[in-house]
């Protein structure tokens, strides 16, 4: 079972908690890191959270 994370809709300008999320590695400048992608009941769009370094 997925824990529930905190996220934030930057368009809507509201924060939402969810357990309906993936999580995705994607390459940064700083090297691979793991983020959380959710749909924003608000506006729809996907909204990321950074989850931490890939180990």
């Amino acid at each position: 079972m997925k824990h529930k994370l905190k996220f934030y809709d930057i368009k809507a300008k509201k924060a939402f908690e969810t357990d309906q999320y993936e999580t995705v590695e994607k390459q940064t400048a700083r090297g691979p890191m793991i983020f959380a992608v959710a749909k924003s009941p608000y506006t729809g769009i996907k909204v990321y959270r950074l989850i931490g370094k890939k180990k």
